[in-house]
């Protein structure tokens, strides 16, 4: 159960308290204040504090001013005017109460970092609020410095760190001379360098005409002075190869090397034979022969082996399939057209293969025609399929018959059952004639055309 929490004037609410209750007696004016807030929180009005929630307080009407104060929080006035019988609900929002920590090194003027921000150069003051924090000293030729600090109430408090210098020497050579020198991926210059660093990793490459690029780690220590040579590998020979089309597999004395384009280095100085393998193309072939620490190219132009096949398959709606696998259905020009688009099968091999068409109402259902395919060759044919797109009731016997719908009268259409079959039918003898669309089944329609 809430706790209410009368907060008259004095005097009037002795008064008030010392009445006894009883029918027909007012309560005395006053209204009622809801406040919620962050935990901890604190809600002090006049003298009074109060801060035990739920927070619910029963007011004479009139102005007041609350102070509401929670750890951790800034501290927060707010004026407030209840009128007679309100009830008045507060969501108080506070704002973080925040410190002044100053950071500060020697030397001075190293970079703070905290998480992934730098937040600034040291001396440096930062507003937090209460809680831990950590972060990270950097100084070029000074060791990096982890530091960790909590704020446990307003009062302002400093930190000071002393860095230490990490400074190493080193001299990097090079077997050859004058080999380009990249440390941490910035060029420096030549073998051979000399020169300061921090304490620390680094990574080292070289690279030199005719050898292989050399890649290391440098571990140095503050105050350690190094001196470093590094041996490079000459550079075996190696092969780009390019292919028009591109995609075709590589094989390098028959050991696949990758799919063009591809480069094949760290070949010995030898004769190489060299095959281009591509589906729909005749294999390419050359021989080459690698020098060492060069490089050579080669490219191939693949001669297609393989041929075309272009279908020209009516009435639409046809389902149409190449050795089994699905090729979708005959497309018409347009939506008032009888004619049908030309289905192009490209990418196929030389050899025999078998069409299928087939519908439904197409009399066979199915059928197959065979077609010899030649390389570099197109292929076209037209198919012509039998499918059934009417249906008919004739009016004596009450027999329906699908077949197919050639030409129409007001006095009679011209109908057959099979492929090869054409009779005339006066409508006098008809119930009804229903024309099918090329996807919908027969059977008997709902309505249809008398």
């Amino acid at each position: 159960m809430k706790r209410m929490m009368n907060f008259f004037l004095p005097a009037v609410l002795a008064a008030a308290l010392s009445l006894p209750g009883g029918c027909g007696r007012k309560e005395p004016p006053g209204a009622v204040v809801n406040i919620t807030g962050p935990e901890g929180l604190s809600v002090g009005c006049g003298k009074q504090v109060f801060t035990k929630p739920p927070f619910e307080l029963k007011m004479p009407p009139g102005s007041y001013l609350f102070k509401f104060t929670a750890p951790g929080y800034a501290p927060k006035w707010q004026s407030v005017v209840l009128k007679d019988q309100e009830h008045r609900r507060i969501a108080v929002e506070l704002e973080p109460a925040l410190t002044s920590v100053l950071v500060a090194t020697r030397p001075a003027g190293a970079e703070l970092v905290m998480g992934s921000r730098v937040v600034g150069a040291t001396p440096l003051v930062l507003e937090l609020p209460l809680g831990s924090f950590s972060g990270q000293l950097r100084m070029p030729g000074y060791s990096e410095r982890a530091i960790d600090w909590r704020v446990d109430d307003e009062r302002p408090r400093q930190i000071m760190v002393n860095l230490d210098a990490n400074i190493a020497k080193a001299t990097i050579s090079s077997i050859p001379e004058q080999a380009q020198l990249f440390i941490d991926d910035r060029p420096v210059g030549a073998t051979p360098y000399s020169g300061e660093f921090n304490e620390g990793k680094y990574r080292i490459r070289l690279e030199a005409p005719g050898f292989l690029p050399l890649e290391q780690v440098l571990t140095l220590n503050r105050g350690e002075e190094l001196p470093k040579t590094y041996k490079l590998t000459p550079k075996p020979g190696g092969i780009d190869i390019t292919s028009e089309p591109a995609g075709a597999e590589i094989f390098v004395n028959d050991v696949k090397q990758g799919v063009t384009p591809c480069t094949v280095m760290n070949l010995t100085p030898a004769v190489y034979r060299i095959r281009a393998v591509k589906q729909g193309y005749d294999v390419g072939e050359k021989t080459i022969q690698i020098a060492a620490g060069f490089s050579d190219s080669i490219r191939f132009k693949l001669v297609k082996s393989t041929g075309a096949i272009i279908l020209n398959v009516q009435p639409a709606g046809i389902h149409i399939s190449l050795d089994g696998k699905p090729y979708g259905k005959s497309v018409a020009e347009s939506e008032n057209s009888t004619g049908t688009k030309p289905i192009l099968i490209d990418s196929v091999a030389p050899g025999r293969h078998v069409v299928t068409v087939s519908h439904p109402r197409a009399m066979p259902s199915s059928r197959d025609y065979v077609l010899e395919v030649q390389k570099e060759k197109v292929v076209n044919r037209k198919i012509d399929v039998w499918v059934a797109n009417c249906e008919i009731k004739f009016k004596d016997t009450g027999r329906v018959e699908l077949g197919a719908l050639f030409e129409e009268s007001e006095k009679a259409i011209f109908f057959g059952t099979e492929p090869g079959v054409r009779v005339e039918i006066g409508r006098d003898k008809l119930e009804w004639v229903r024309k099918l669309k090329i996807d919908e089944p027969a059977g008997k329609p709902e309505s249809s055309e008398k």
